[in-house]
């Protein structure tokens, strides 16, 4: 098992941990929060408690090989947020990412986070491909994606169910490997 506390990465704004079972009840406040909700939306329902997504966080956190992989942002010693590898798979050289933050936005500490989050995931699991899906409705998301030539691989109608009554729609981005060094989310944080 990891050591949680051990950074992956310590920046200038923020610092990359591994997130531990001792952080589900701050998770789990967070999957409360309806803005916070559209990182893993499926966890409110899975798991409606701490205890339960303590329980979850630890059999996450043991299975070989990995098929989830979450990280804890954290700026001056506060967790902003959660940046996380799922559907891993090492045979095709994929994974989706995502990233959900409670505080921070149109901060460095984000961009550093995320871009501190790309180059481990690349480093890390030898991926050829990231994978990123954007809910329809999230605009900022939308714009960061198209503004920084993620490439559109389609869109998904009722893709995922938020509750019993709500269903929305995903866009699918990639990213290649191939494409890091010279790719403008890549350059804009190396000015």
């Amino acid at each position: 098992m990891n050591d949680t506390s051990t950074p992956l990465f310590v920046g200038k704004y923020v610092s990359l941990r591994h997130i531990a079972p001792s952080d589900a009840p701050l998770y789990h406040i967070w999957l409360q929060n309806p803005n916070f909700l559209a990182y893993k939306p499926y966890l409110k329902r899975l798991c409606p408690t701490a205890v339960q997504l303590a329980v979850h966080l630890a059999m996450q956190a043991q299975s070989n090989p990995r098929t989830e992989f979450e990280v804890l942002v954290i700026q001056q010693k506060k967790p902003i947020g959660i940046i996380g590898l799922s559907s891993i798979d090492e045979f095709n050289q994929k994974a989706e990412f995502s990233a959900g933050f409670i505080s921070g936005y149109g901060t460095r500490c984000i961009w550093e986070a995320i871009h501190a989050s790309i180059a481990l995931s690349f480093a890390h699991f030898k991926l050829h491909k990231l994978i990123c899906y954007v809910t329809d409705h999230n605009h900022q998301a939308l714009k960061i994606m198209q503004r920084y030539g993620f490439i559109h691989e389609g869109y998904f109608k009722e893709e995922i169910l938020i509750d019993d009554n709500q269903r929305v729609d995903l866009h699918r981005f990639a990213l290649m490997h191939r494409d890091w060094q010279q790719h403008p989310l890549h350059q804009r944080f190396k000015r």
